[in-house]
């Protein structure tokens, strides 16, 4: 969750910085607001497969599997 969280706010900074640079003397702040409201819902979405795989490698990294474990993963893929 932690990743996606960095991840999804970090996207919405650039997005809002991009529209006040673009947009500078005069922003149009109900269109900034709208186009940032429907990337703060369409980025998570699209982002929670590659988040939670990144978090996946990182919890196997610091904590591999033991031999108990990988004998309960193999018994399980072969019976499914």
């Amino acid at each position: 969750m932690t990743i996606a969280l960095v991840t999804n706010i970090g996207l919405i900074i650039v997005a809002l910085a991009c529209a006040l640079v673009l947009t500078a003397p005069d922003v149009p702040v109900l269109t900034v607001s709208v186009i940032l409201a429907v990337v703060s819902i369409v980025v998570p979405i699209t982002t929670w497969p590659l988040s939670h795989t990144v978090w996946t490698a990182i919890d196997l990294h610091f904590r591999p599997m033991d031999e108990a474990e990988v004998a309960q993963a193999a018994q399980w893929l072969a019976t499914h």
